[in-house]
C-alpha cells in the first residue's frame, strides 16, 4: 500500500501520483471517480493531489490580468485621436505582478485581432517580447509575421525580432519573412545598395502592406543603453540625439516631445519599416508603461504613430496631465 506522509516521498509512489494528477487534472475526472477507479479512498485521492502540488509533479500559474480604468481610457480617447485605448489599473500587487497582467492582457488583445491572410509586422525589444511570448495558439491560415526592424549586433538577446518572428511562425503556422540586414549601416551608400538586394526588397514591400503593427515605445535618454542596439549606437549617436530633443523611439527610429522624426545620423542609417509605411499600416499597436516612458509615449501619441494604446493607469494619468498643461518640457 502506499503511503505518503509529511514533506516527502518515495520515488517509487511518484507514479501512482502523477498518474492520480493526470487523472484529475488532464481528463477531468472527479475524486470519487478517481478513487473507484485505483482502489483508493477519496481522502487518500485529495491527499495525492495535494502531494502533488507540493513536489512540483502539478504546477499551477495563474495569468493575471489587471482592471481596466474606463475613465481615464475615456479621457485618453478625448486627447488623443486612437481607435482603442486599453489603461490598466496598478492594482496592489507588487510591480512585477502588474507588469504580467498588462502583459498578459495585451498577448490576449492582439491575438484576438489575428485573422486569415493577414501581414503582422514585429519590431523587438523586452515588451513586445513579452507579449509574444504569452500569445495562446489560435487558429489562423495564410498569415505572414514580418521583421520590421533590422537585426541587432548581438542576435541572442531575448527581444530579437527575427527570434520573435519564428516564434509566431511556429506557433500560429505563419509565413515568416525576415530582414536579413543589421539594423544599423555606417555607409549610406552601402546601405542603399543592400535595400535594393531582392530578398530584402520582399520585405520591404510586405511592410508596405501590414495589416497590423505590434511596437514597444522606447524612451531616450543620454546615459542610457538600448540593449537591442548594444554595439551600435554610440555615444556621439546619443549625444546628437540630446541636442536635437530625442525623447523616444518606434521601431527604433527617435522623435522628439512633438512627435517629429528627427532628422539625424542615426535615422538616416538605421534599417526599419518608414515611417511613411508605418503610418499607412490599418492598425499599430504600441505597448508601453512606467515613469520612463511617459514622455515617449506622449511624443508618440501627438506624432500619430500609433492608432491603439496599451498602457497602466499611473503612466496614462502622467501623460493626461503633460497634455492638459501643454508642456514641451523634457524632463532629465
Amino acid at each position: 500500500m502506499t503511503k505518503i506522509k509529511g514533506n516527502k516521498v518515495k520515488m517509487s509512489d511518484l507514479g501512482i501520483i502523477s498518474q492520480v494528477a493526470h487523472m484529475y487534472y488532464n481528463l477531468d475526472m472527479q475524486q470519487p471517480e478517481i478513487a473507484k477507479r485505483l482502489y483508493f479512498s477519496r481522502p487518500k485521492v485529495s491527499r495525492m493531489l495535494k502531494k502533488a502540488r507540493e513536489i512540483g509533479v502539478v504546477e499551477i500559474h495563474v495569468n493575471r490580468y489587471q482592471d481596466r480604468m474606463t475613465s481615464i481610457e475615456q479621457k485618453m480617447k478625448d486627447l488623443f485621436t486612437l481607435k482603442d485605448v486599453i489603461v490598466l489599473s496598478k492594482g496592489e500587487e507588487n510591480p512585477d505582478e502588474a507588469d504580467e497582467g498588462l502583459t498578459n492582457f495585451a498577448a490576449l488583445y492582439v491575438s484576438q485581432l489575428l485573422k486569415d491572410n493577414i501581414n503582422f509586422g514585429i519590431t523587438g525589444g523586452g515588451t513586445v517580447y513579452r507579449i509574444i511570448k504569452k500569445l495562446p495558439k489560435v487558429e489562423v491560415s495564410g498569415m505572414n509575421a514580418v521583421q520590421v526592424i533590422g537585426a541587432s549586433a548581438n542576435q541572442y538577446i531575448a527581444g530579437e525580432a527575427r527570434e520573435l518572428v519564428n516564434h509566431i511562425s511556429t506557433l500560429l503556422s505563419a509565413s515568416g519573412h525576415y530582414l536579413n540586414t543589421p539594423l544599423y549601416i555606417e555607409d549610406l551608400y552601402a546601405k542603399e545598395i543592400l535595400m535594393r538586394d531582392p530578398n530584402v526588397g520582399k520585405v520591404l514591400d510586405y511592410m508596405k502592406r501590414l495589416d497590423i503593427l505590434l511596437t514597444g515605445i522606447g524612451s531616450f535618454s543620454l546615459g542610457e543603453d538600448a540593449p537591442n542596439w548594444f554595439g551600435y549606437m554610440t555615444q556621439a549617436h546619443r549625444e546628437e540625439l540630446q541636442s536635437l530633443g530625442a525623447v523616444g523611439s518606434i521601431c527604433a527610429q527617435y522623435f522628439d516631445i512633438r512627435g517629429n522624426l528627427i532628422d539625424c545620423e542615426w535615422n538616416r542609417k538605421c534599417v526599419a519599416i518608414p515611417f511613411p509605411d508605418m503610418h499607412r499600416t490599418p492598425l499599430t499597436i504600441g505597448a508601453a508603461a512606467g515613469p520612463k516612458k511617459v514622455l515617449s509615449i506622449l511624443g508618440a501619441l501627438r506624432g500619430h504613430h500609433m492608432q491603439v494604446l496599451i498602457t497602466d493607469a499611473d503612466t496614462a494619468s502622467q501623460i493626461i496631465e503633460h497634455e492638459e498643461s501643454g508642456s514641451n518640457k523634457i524632463f532629465r
